[in-house]
Parts: C-alpha cells; structure tokens; sequence
C-alpha cells in the first residue's frame, strides 16, 4: 500500500525576480493505494505543476510531499530511489523514445534500477505483454511503429519498473478514438494488476468520467475540489465558473429534463447512458 500526502505546497516561479507567479498555492490532499485520480482545471491552472512535485522533479517552496507519512525530500541525495517508486509519464512520451528496439527502450528503467538481466528480462516481457506489444515488435524500432504504438511503448517504460505510483500527464492527447481507449484500458489494467495510485492529467471530462474515482480539480494554482467522479459533476455550475464543464452526455440528459423528461442528470459516461436509457424505455428506475 502506497499512500501519497501533499501538505500546504506551494510554488512559485522566478521566486523575487520581476516574472515572479505563483503556480500552486496552499494544496493540501491525500491518496491511496488503488485509487485513479483525475487532475483537471483550466489551462495554467497548476495541474502539470502540482503532479512534478510528486516525485521530486520540482521542489515546493513550502509545504511537504509525503510518501508513506515521509517527506520525499527528508534525505536529497536518496531522491533518485523515490523516482522509481512514483513514476512519471510526460505528455507525448513517445518523443523521448531512443533506443535501438523496442525492447531495450523499455529495458532502460529497469536497467537503471539495478535489477539482474533476468528481472529485467521478465519485467520487460509481462509490460509489453499486458500493453499488446508482440514479440515481433519488440525487436523493431520504436520509431518504425505507429504513433499510438510509440505510445504504448513510451509508457511500458515506466510501467516496468512497477512504481507503487504513477502519474500520467495527458496521456491520450493527439491519440484517435480507439488509441485513446486502449491507452485508457491499458492504465486501469496497470492499476487492477498492481494497485497502484494513478493520477491522469487531463482536459477530457469524458476521460476522466469513464476511468476516474476522484477527481482533483485544480483552478488558479489553488485546489478547488477534491471529491468522487459523481460528486464533482454534480456541481456543473461551480465547474463553470472555472473554467470546467461535464462530459456531453451529462449535458444531453440535463436538457432531457430541462424538457420534462424525467431522467437522471447524474449519468457521466455513454455506457452508463445506454444502460440508463434501455431501463427508461422498459419502464424501470435506475438510481445508480
């Protein structure tokens, strides 16, 4: 069990320099072991500033990041280990792909962990198994593969070095509909296997409704909820104002009962709308 605490953090940019901002102000939360957490907030909203302090890629000006009750920043020199325990994937990760094969890119993490050839070995096969990469392309070069293969190689890497947490900074931007939906499948699988504490950066409400438990919203550099999926969406007109809206189902069915139709508006994602609507039509109740 990985249990991560932000206490109080606080970042500024330039810090008394004449570009001095404030990206992230005051954020207190906390987070377990198993759970998928969705960061959302407008652009410029701290999102990708608060995530880098989770393992240490920035330092707060304040504040601590605890891992397990232990602030990660208690011994500096011993920072490299806390980076293989919480691992980071950057947006578009298959732009720091490098290697000669598929397999050695993805051998990278490990290799830098210390591990003997056969873990390495093993890790590298059971990653790129359970991320649909065959054997075949294991011998290839990462940059003769597709861009939702790249991808999926990009994030092999990390995962195989098998962090108690992993952080993912939209990780389907710029992916077509159906790289999205294995990218999304394949980091609920990474969670079910392991569970490890996931965070999902991202701007996509529908993402996050289909993926997410909680959702971290973000709004000025301060933390403005942090709540279940349900919860958050609940609030369509407080996500407004920030600059946020729900997923467009959630917003067909609001206008469905805007009309009089007397249907749910808590409905998020368009499996549960199917599902929600064939129990309408037959004249059942849902009230999940």
């Amino acid at each position: 069990m990985a249990t991560l605490s932000v206490e109080n953090l606080t970042y500024v940019y330039g810090e008394k320099s004449p570009f001095q901002k404030t990206a992230i102000e005051d954020v207190t939360f906390s987070a377990k072991s198993g759970e998928i957490i969705g960061v959302i907030g407008h652009t410029g909203s701290g999102k990708s500033t608060l995530v880098q302090h989770f393992n240490g890629l920035l330092k707060a000006n304040s504040g601590k990041v605890l891992l397990d009750g232990a602030d990660i920043w208690e011994n500096p020199k011993e920072i490299r280990k806390i980076r293989f325990k919480i691992g980071m994937v950057f947006q578009y990760p298959e732009y720091q792909l490098f290697e000669e094969t598929v397999y050695k890119d993805i051998a990278f993490g490990p290799t830098n962990m210390g591990l003997s050839a056969e873990d390495i070995n093993k890790r590298v096969l059971d990653t790129a198994q359970m991320l649909g990469i065959t054997a075949e392309m294991l011998e290839k070069s990462p940059f003769d593969l597709s861009g939702g293969e790249k991808r999926r190689v990009a994030i092999a890497g990390v995962m195989a070095m098998q962090p108690e947490i992993i952080v993912f900074d939209e990780p389907t931007a710029g992916l077509d509909p159906a790289g999205r939906d294995i990218v999304l499948e394949k980091i609920k699988e990474y969670r079910d296997r392991t569970g490890a504490l996931v965070f999902i950066v991202s701007h996509s409400m529908e993402d996050m409704a289909r993926v997410a438990d909680k959702l971290l919203v973000m709004n000025s550099g301060h933390l403005s909820m942090f709540d279940t999926v349900k919860k958050v969406f609940s609030n369509p007109q407080k996500l407004k104002k920030i600059g946020l809206n729900v997923p467009q189902v959630t917003k067909v069915f609001s206008a469905l009962k805007e009309k009089g139709i007397p249907v749910d508006e808590n409905v998020f994602t368009v499996n549960d709308a199917v599902s929600y609507l064939l129990s309408f039509l037959k004249g059942g109740k849902n009230n999940d």
